[in-house]
């Protein structure tokens, strides 16, 4: 590893360059990418913070990409361990694949699946986060009148625009299915145009159900994550309404939700019993640092079956 050296004269900024150019090195971006090993950001910052010293001390202010990983490896193996270095690294191989990374996320209304999308995408420096319902309204203003009728309204009262009246169903369940058929045209669009730019995308919504997205078609070309979060106690989801309310400053009130919130229970024990069927990882969010550490746990589980040994220039593909 060469290391280009100045004088006690020479710049104080680190450069670090790849075959596309240079950029100043950057504490904070440094530590995003440690903290998705599942280390805190607090203890990430710390790392990054004894490798920018570690530059200065040694006036190291031009290094390839390669060698800051390699540092960093080093860093976060010496002063965590070796398996969250390696985790590091996996992070760090995603690129390496040419495969997008498409997170899907599902769930009924109320459960934090807009909060764990958009902290989770910016946790894997994802910038681009879909939502079910802005597809939903995208395709109510792009397709006929006449067609448009399982689209309208949310997911627990998509029965009322029902053609026919049901007979020996469950209508709650039968109108969210004839939505959920409807968006899932969407969403696989969404997905299709993310693996042809080879762009990563977290994709959240009551839409994403499992067993309506044909994924396998897509597994050779993406790297694909299906989660399902839930609220079992009924309290805590009334406390997710009152919160959202709070942040979105009143636009989303809760009362218009706890007044349906035994349709929305409804719609996530179907939900739950298809995940259990396509053997989806259900996760109950009653705390945010947990659910998105697990999330991060089944992703890392996914790149480890595209790589083999990891270490410092021994990522290789299987």
């Amino acid at each position: 590893m060469e290391l280009n050296r100045v004088s006690e004269n020479g710049p104080k900024i680190v450069v670090i360059s790849d075959k596309k150019g240079g950029l100043p090195f950057s504490k904070g971006i440094l530590a995003s990418s440690i903290s998705m090993t599942g280390l805190d950001i607090i203890n990430a910052y710390k790392i990054a913070s004894r490798i920018q010293e570690y530059f200065l001390e040694n006036r190291m202010y031009s290094l390839s990409l390669n060698d800051l990983r390699t540092i960093t490896f080093r860093f976060i193996k010496d002063e965590v361990n070796l398996e969250y270095a390696e985790r590091y690294l996996l992070w760090q191989s995603v690129g390496k694949l040419e495969k997008p990374l498409v997170v899907l996320i599902g769930g009924s209304t109320g459960v934090g699946k807009s909060t764990i999308a958009t902290i989770l995408a910016n946790r894997l420096n994802i910038t681009r986060v879909a939502s079910t319902d802005a597809i939903r309204e995208v395709m109510r203003a792009s397709v006929s009148d006449k067609l448009i009728r399982p689209l309208r309204g949310s997911s627990y009262n998509a029965y009322k625009n029902l053609t026919l009246p049901p007979t020996g169903v469950e209508p709650v369940i039968l109108g969210f299915r004839e939505q959920v058929l409807a968006v899932s045209v969407g969403i696989e669009a969404i997905i299709k145009r993310n693996i042809e730019e080879k762009s990563d995308v977290v994709i959240e919504g009551a839409h994403v159900v499992p067993g309506y997205l044909n994924l396998k078609d897509y597994y050779p070309r993406a790297i694909i994550q299906q989660i399902v979060v839930s609220v079992s106690d009924k309290d805590i989801h009334k406390e997710h309404f009152t919160k959202r309310t709070v942040e979105t400053q009143g636009s989303r009130p809760m009362n218009k939700y706890i007044k349906h919130l035994d349709k929305i229970i409804i719609i996530q024990n179907y939900i739950e019993k298809l995940a259990k069927k396509e053997k989806i990882k259900i996760i109950e969010n009653y705390n945010l640092d947990t659910v998105l550490n697990e999330i991060l746990e089944l992703i890392l589980h996914r790149l480890r079956s595209e790589f083999g040994d990891v270490g410092p220039g021994r990522n290789k593909k299987k």
